[in-house]
């Protein structure tokens, strides 16, 4: 019988173990699914071990290491969650476990810039534990991280999800890509059915809608979004950002904003979401900087925001860039016969999401493009040049960066500056006409949108803006624009 100090002494070692030990192969452990295509490599069983005490998981490919998390508390072994790879192999990326020994809890992440905030929280980088898919596949499924207070949980199946959400957890989106056939079915781009040729349909763009959720009463965002949803030919909505105006501890602002969104998902009416800066970290309590030394970092800390929108919500997601994030994403749909592609760019977007955008429309030529990002044209309507100190990218070098470089983008809409409505008409570098709105009302007592009807047989646009709330229309910014040059 061994002395209560060797007890102890072996307790401690073991954790140790557990939270350092690298992953070795097991003797007993469980063929895992064959795999094909980009899952081909994903053939490593990874096992998931909870802590019933808080909630809290532990990920491994080490059927050992199971067991002895068992004096750590992580005592209900839930078996293989899904299948990964050992090694890295072209196209993969890596799984970093993070541990933050204060509160016992162990997190994953495939996110280069995760791993460096969570260390600046406390946590310790145990290096990469194993290798993922970092986008969706058809072969794999998206691999969920939830939190409750400090403590992290991974899923996978949707009722393994909805168990979580009753229990509190916030989803904080898809971390990566695994293999596995026990969870839902990775996204992939949508084929929807076309609509006749040239038949006419409409889609909105939502301007910043910080004002109408301050209150937990006020009903106008709601209000916009249940008038929409009964708009017949409503193809899209798309919202130019400055959802909220700033977060708070109880999130009251993020719960507003949710459930006026959740109606179009509700019925069915595809949507997405550009992240503008009052809905991160960079803008506090009031809606003015929250740190002002700090808002070029704090500006892409989004991980509140991402806890509430998800982009398994939207409806028609083709894609994102950076998995589990809706920052930047796109949207891919047909209406009036022809393809559309909705692209949500960040706030003054990092030069990787610039280039990212780009390999996008290039490698969807077939698809009209929508350009939607908080910031682009300036109070006077031309094109800013200027970031104002938020981040990288200005309107100006996305214009010259993207927007003109592309035969396929035929409108760009954003948000952000006083109360203007302006448009302008640009060509791009191919010859084709680039049509730019700019929305911000920034209403206190209504809620305006613009409405945009697109006539493919007539190759026109038309678009007014309304407000539901107060049944007002300011007809001093429709218009009427023809010979669009739509992709077909």
């Amino acid at each position: 019988m061994p002395t209560a100090r060797a007890r102890r002494l072996w307790t401690v070692a073991l954790a140790t173990a557990v939270a350092s030990a690298a992953f070795a192969p097991s003797a007993s452990a469980a063929p895992a699914a064959s795999a094909t295509g980009a899952c081909a490599p994903l053939d490593d069983s990874i096992y998931q071990t909870v802590k019933p005490k808080n909630g809290a998981s532990l990920l491994t490919n080490w059927t050992t290491e199971v067991l002895s998390a068992v004096l750590l508390g992580f005592t209900d072994d839930e078996g293989e969650l899904f299948t990964a790879s050992r090694s890295n192999e072209d196209g993969l990326v890596g799984v970093h476990r993070m541990y933050d020994k204060s509160a016992n809890d162990f997190l994953f992440t495939a996110k280069s810039g995760e791993v460096s905030s969570f260390v600046d929280e406390g946590y310790e980088d145990q290096g990469v534990r194993f290798y993922v898919l970092p986008e969706a596949d058809d072969c794999a499924v998206p691999v969920y991280r939830y939190a409750k207070g400090d403590k992290h949980r991974m899923a996978v199946s949707s009722s393994d999800r909805s168990a979580l959400a009753d229990d509190g957890w916030s989803s904080q989106g898809v971390s990566f890509y695994a293999a596995g056939d026990a969870g839902d079915p990775a996204p992939t781009e949508p084929t929807p059915t076309p609509e006749p040729d040239g038949s006419a349909f409409s889609f909105a763009v939502i301007p910043d809608s910080q004002m109408e959720v301050v209150s937990p009463t006020d009903p106008r965002m709601k209000n916009r979004t249940t008038w929409l949803a009964k708009q017949p030919g409503l193809a899209f909505v798309d919202h130019t950002g400055d959802v909220v105006n700033w977060d708070t501890d109880d999130h009251g602002q993020m719960k507003v904003a949710k459930a006026a969104m959740d109606v179009l998902h509700d019925a069915d009416i595809p949507y997405s979401l550009s992240i503008g800066n009052h809905d991160t970290e960079a803008t506090g309590v009031g809606g003015s900087a929250r740190d002002p030394k700090n808002t070029y970092k704090l500006q892409r800390d989004t991980s509140t925001f991402n806890s509430f929108f998800d982009a398994a919500d939207y409806g028609d997601v083709g894609g994102a860039y950076e998995a589990g994030k809706i920052d930047n994403t796109y949207s891919l749909y047909t209406a009036g016969g022809l393809k559309w592609m909705v692209l949500n760019l960040e706030f003054c977007a990092r030069p990787g999401v610039v280039t990212w955008a780009k390999q996008v429309v290039a490698s969807h030529p077939d698809y009209n493009v929508i350009v939607s990002t908080h910031s682009y044209l300036n109070g006077g309507g031309d094109i800013d040049s200027s970031n104002q100190g938020y981040g990288d990218t200005s309107g100006q070098k996305l214009f010259d960066q993207l927007v003109s470089q592309y035969p396929n983008i035929k409108m760009v809409f954003s948000g952000h500056v006083g109360y203007a409505e302006k448009a302008r008409v640009d060509t791009g570098k191919n010859g084709n006409k680039i049509y730019s709105f700019l929305t911000t009302m920034h209403d206190a007592k209504t809620n305006p949108v613009r409405m945009l009807k697109v006539d493919p047989t007539n190759d026109s646009l038309s678009t007014y803006i309304y407000a539901p709330y107060t049944n007002q229309t300011w007809g001093e910014y429709s218009q009427t624009i023809s010979g669009l040059d739509f992709v077909r």
